[in-house]
């Protein structure tokens, strides 16, 4: 017994020794001052003075630092000699050597010296309390000896903070505003300064300006202006353009675009020999062009070395482990290997977002290290995740630095990340930011189940979001904030405006059960106090630029708002709420539970997630009991009309009792958001109430139904 008690102490320091070296063991870097050299080239030179210069700008004792151009020379006893070294020949990404007096760094190309150098500079600043790099996220490479690739050579973590073009060469990332002169769908813009009707497509022999063209002249040649005039011939600067159709299913079938194979499902043939005009007119710039709704399928023809393909990963499950025995893992797999014969340039297109919300907490970074890996084994060269993009979102600074190291390295350790991360840069709360987060991932990470990229909080609470350990964490952040000051403060009280949101909305969802925004009293609900105090943080929002919405589009917190607003004068009477109401119609994924057509709460007429119950069925159906309703004489029934997601209210409501039909009321057209109507029963005549609801929409129109709300 003995003996195995100090194997598993043993054991435990093991563990915890690995943990503390996670970005391995390299030779002191601190130093009484530093000589920085350079190999004889322009590129090595211009690196290794950027080095000594940022170094002298964040040092106490700038003198220290020592410059020498030229054959390299020792420099004072106690000095530690950094070389650098720019190489396009270098076998590897990056090479180091390092001893207790050397420390020799070469790169093959710039981005990846700049991303070393501040690497360098926080790693001696951890070491060496004369610098000062509070502004800079923790080191995740040591320097030790070795030479190193990445696992990706496109890497980009589309978050607000890769955004800042200052912030992006920092994290060693790609950045679409510095990296491309075309993305995602500015051709649209080009297009739009043509007024050129044949630049749009032929859709049903009309012109359709919600799609673009690709076999029209004028489009072509605007597009080679616009690209000589703002990027030049790519003799300077290379630069990425974005080649793709609108996010819709609109293909032009012109006489032209029909000639090279367009059909009315597919644009791909029209696009891309799109791209290859571009290509071979700029044979030093690149092209691009997605693997996606009507560009889905592969081309027949191969492309030329400077273009290349974003796959979009839409279909795959997110935040689990892809197997090939996942029909949509297979059915990516196989696409990808047509593409393959199209061109080896072949990028990932991926997500990391609710984009139905982006204040809510989501865990991103295990199932993220889970599919980088399988991209890696499946020769993907690069990922673009698409996540918030330029709004805010919770945790989207952890999550850029974290992932930005993932796409290096897909091994690292996270949690060790994370923990680094918090602790420098929330130094008064980031144990409490970083238990949170990280059971958060742990947590979820155990169901191993996928997350709805476009999820309900109904959704998130089933899949990943805990609503009691949030509400604890939410109140540790309101406490632990006074506490804090400067940088850190204003970086908490933002953070907190946000989950604000995500508090008020687990309030909504969950009605009168625990952390709810009501209680029951009799059959109706009573607005508790704290409700007003959620509010009143989330009304900070106005103070930042970038947290106008909770989510991708139509999503306006000052609306949301406005609806918190009309919910505190509601009638939230229902004799319903204690009684059960049945669908006895097919149901919705997500919809299994009916709670949420008698629990109370109003849906808000700004958002379909919020409240509504929702149902495509072609014959929706609702039953519930009279037993506890003799005294009720009217039922009320409001709908969402919501035409861009295919909400469309019924066109008849039919009542009916004990099997037989007593009342049908049209609902009529409406150009307003919700449709409600009312009528009166005598609910003591029957046993139970049936309502059949007519839908009026084509074979995918939903109905979305808030309370069935019984009155006196």
């Amino acid at each position: 017994m003995f003996l195995f008690k100090n194997f598993k102490i043993t054991y435990l320091l093991l563990l915890l020794t690995f943990a503390s070296c996670s970005l391995g063991k390299a030779p002191e870097l601190k130093a009484n001052g530093y000589v920085i050299t350079a190999e004889e080239d322009g590129p090595s030179e211009k690196w290794a003075e950027y080095l000594y210069r940022h170094l002298q700008k964040r040092s106490k004792d700038p003198k220290s630092i020592i410059l020498i151009k030229g054959a390299p020379k020792p420099g004072p006893e106690g000095y530690k000699n950094i070389h650098f070294e720019v190489a396009s020949d270098l076998k590897n990404e990056y090479c180091i050597e390092h001893n207790s007096e050397r420390l020799h760094i070469r790169s093959r190309r710039a981005s990846t010296a700049i991303w070393l150098i501040y690497q360098l500079i926080e790693s001696i600043s951890a070491e060496d309390n004369r610098f000062s790099t509070t502004d800079l996220p923790p080191a995740t490479i040591a320097f030790n000896d070795g030479c190193h690739d990445f696992d990706f050579d496109y890497r980009e973590p589309h978050f607000a903070e890769n955004l800042e073009t200052d912030r992006s060469p920092v994290y060693g990332n790609n950045n679409v505003e510095t990296d491309w002169g075309l993305w995602g769908h500015q051709l649209f813009k080009i297009a739009e300064d043509f007024a050129n009707p044949e630049t749009y497509a032929l859709v049903n022999n009309q012109r359709n300006a919600n799609q673009l063209c690709f076999s029209s002249d004028q489009l072509f040649e605007g597009t080679r202006n616009y690209i000589v005039d703002n990027y030049g011939k790519g003799e300077k600067d290379v630069y990425r353009f974005m080649i793709m159709p609108a996010d819709n299913n609109l293909v032009c079938t012109c006489p032209l675009c029909a000639e090279l194979g367009n059909t009315d499902k597919t644009a791909t043939p029209a696009v891309t020999d799109f791209i290859r005009k571009l290509a071979e007119t700029f044979p030093k710039h690149q092209f691009y062009t997605t693997a996606y709704r009507t560009t889905q399928n592969a081309p027949e023809y191969q492309f030329s070395e400077n273009s290349g393909i974003f796959f979009s990963t839409i279909n795959l499950k997110k935040g689990v482990t892809l197997t090939e025995e996942q029909k949509e893992t297979k059915k990516f797999l196989e696409d990808i290997k047509k593409w393959r014969l199209t061109s080896m340039n072949m990028y990932l297109w991926d997500y990391g977002a609710n984009f139905d919300d982006y204040l809510s907490p989501i865990p991103l970074l295990n199932g993220l290290q889970k599919q980088l890996s399988f991209y890696k084994k499946n020769n993907i060269k690069g990922v673009f995740l698409n996540g918030s993009g330029y709004d805010y979102m919770a945790f989207d600074d952890v999550k850029t630095y974290v992932a930005s190291a993932l796409m290096k390295d897909c091994t690292i350790d996270i949690e060790f990340l994370v923990k680094r991360f918090f602790k420098k840069s929330y130094p008064v709360s980031g144990t409490i930011l970083a238990n949170y987060y990280i059971n958060l991932e742990n947590s979820y990470d155990a169901k191993n189940k996928p997350y709805n990229m476009y999820g309900s909080m109904q959704s998130n609470l089933k899949t990943y979001l805990d609503a009691a350990q949030f509400v604890e964490f939410y109140t540790q952040l309101k406490n632990v904030i006074p506490k804090t000051k400067g940088e850190e403060k204003l970086k908490l009280e933002k953070l907190f405006t946000a989950l604000s949101y995500t508090r008020l909305q687990i309030a909504h969802t969950l009605g009168y059960n625990p952390y709810g925004f009501a209680k029951k009293e009799g059959n109706e609900l009573k607005i508790k106090s704290e409700i007003n105090d959620w509010i009143a943080s989330l009304k900070n929002y106005s103070a930042y630029s970038d947290m106008s919405s909770y989510k991708e589009t139509d999503g306006s917190i000052a609306s949301y708002l406005q609806e918190w607003e009309k919910l505190k004068t509601a009638n939230l009477k229902n004799l319903l709420l204690d009684d059960a109401v049945a669908v006895i119609s097919e149901k919705d994924e997500g919809f299994e539970k009916t709670t949420i057509l008698n629990d109370g709460v109003p849906g808000f007429e700004t958002d379909y997630h919020h409240g509504w119950y929702l149902n495509s069925s072609k014959n929706f159906r609702i039953s519930f009991s009279t037993a506890q309703l003799k005294g009720a004489k009217t039922v009320k029934l409001r709908f969402l009309n919501n035409e861009a997601h295919g909400i469309i209210p019924p066109q008849k409501v039919l009542f009916i009792g004990n099997g037989k039909t007593i009342k049908t009321l049209s609902v009529g057209n409406n150009s307003q958001k919700t449709v409600q109507i009312s009528t009166d029963i005598s609910f003591g005549q029957y046993e139970s109430i049936e309502i059949s609801f007519e839908n009026k929409g084509g074979a995918k129109s939903i109905i979305a139904l808030d309370e069935v709300q019984v009155l006196n």
